[in-house]
């Protein structure tokens, strides 16, 4: 296995060259890009710490007070929604010594720093500090918890860690333009599933718009309802993908349980969506409920999977409601799991040093098209 710390930009790009080949002559990426810890701290600068990521979903912080925290490959993140109504993103540090105010999720009137006790409100200001009345210089409005520009989107939250990023707008345009139609915004979240898998997030990324393996591996599953050739993908800048192609509800019997999407209506039953924002969300939809999906990295080799299912909300109030979301729910752990048994097995060679990166299929258009746009932020000075 190549090691990227030990390759010249030069190299790198030669190493790469099959990936950025026009896709008839496209070969898939070496076993490093998945498998090395030095290619993760790079994600990590070029990426994770310059782009907006998805947190979460408004409905997850409905009330005053309403916090959930998470760590972006070990940046810590505290998301709270205040008394006037606003999303604050946070870094999850107190400004004393660094020990994170908050763990989890639930409802406060303000944080407290488990070890020294310093106070914070929901805004991140900093509005107590025990005997700290004596040290020179203290200045709590100097020691608020940091803020992180933070904008909402069809009810999903977004925040950067970059303090000069592009503007969301711009960030957000084209899948905006291209998603807009599903109107997220009307729905609720019905469900949340969250699974972790020994693999790396790219892996995981590429399975979720792979159209190719659908009617093999998930024969038994969703896969006999899905039309591989149907499959017409847009390519958008920036490594985004929007594709349409037949499929049917995620159910086992290709049926749904709600009927459509009261705006999707003119939309066939088949009707199948699959898009991807850069760098970690996807979005699925079908006629009757759409579905975003983001990975997290944990590792080299490890991710977190965040399932949101979203429906609209007069949905929420057709009989027996809970137990049909549990029927998409068991659905969808089943097709996770064959997935998953895919999955790690190309984790394991991505480590051999006898593996040789086989050709792309034309059905791999959207796979091309991320890892390329992908590993062209990575490596700066690669292909443009």
């Amino acid at each position: 296995m190549a090691d990227v710390s030990s390759l010249s930009a030069h190299e790198t790009r030669e190493d790469l060259s099959g990936v950025f080949a026009p896709l008839n002559s496209a070969q898939h990426a070496p076993g490093y890009v998945y498998g090395s810890a030095e290619m993760l701290k790079l994600e990590k600068e070029k990426i994770f710490m310059k782009d907006w990521l998805c947190v979460g979903r408004v409905e997850e912080l409905e009330k005053a007070g309403d916090y959930l925290t998470l760590r972006i490959l070990g940046e810590p993140v505290l998301v709270t929604k205040d008394e006037n109504g606003n999303y604050n993103g946070l870094m999850n540090v107190c400004r004393h010594r660094g020990v994170e105010v908050a763990h989890g999720n639930g409802n406060v009137k303000e944080f407290m720093c488990p070890y020294h006790g310093w106070v914070y409100d929901l805004k991140g200001k900093l509005v107590g500090a025990p005997y700290m009345k004596e040290a020179k210089g203290f200045d709590p409005s100097r020691c608020r918890l940091r803020a992180l520009k933070t904008e909402v989107w069809a009810g999903n939250i977004y925040v950067t860690l970059n303090d000069q990023p592009r503007p969301f707008a711009d960030f957000i345009a084209d899948f905006r333009a291209d998603v807009g139609f599903l109107k997220p915004e009307e729905c609720r979240l019905a469900d949340k599933l969250e699974v972790e898998i020994n693999c790396n997030w790219k892996l995981l990324i590429e399975n979720l718009m792979d159209i190719y393996h659908v009617s093999v591996l998930h024969v038994r599953t969703f896969g006999k309802y899905v039309t591989p050739k149907t499959y017409d993908a847009h390519l958008r800048k920036n490594g985004g993908v929007i594709a349409y192609y037949k499929a049917a509800p995620l159910t086992p019997d290709g049926k749904s349980l709600f009927g459509k999407l009261p705006w999707l209506e003119d939309r066939p039953d088949t009707f199948g969506c699959q898009g991807h924002l850069a760098p970690n969300m996807n979005v699925l939809a079908r006629s009757d409920l759409v579905k975003f999906y983001v990975v997290w990295p944990l590792a080299p080799d490890r991710c977190r999977l965040i399932a949101y299912s979203l429906l609209p909300k007069e949905f929420f109030d057709h009989p027996g409601f809970q137990e049909k979301v549990q029927v998409y729910r068991q659905h969808m752990k089943d097709f996770l799991a064959e997935d998953e048994t895919m999955i790690l097995s190309l984790q394991n060679v991505m480590s051999s040093q006898r593996f040789d990166p086989g050709p792309m299929s034309s059905l791999e258009i959207s796979i091309h098209h991320v890892l390329s746009n992908h590993l062209m932020r990575v490596f700066a000075n690669g292909p443009r």
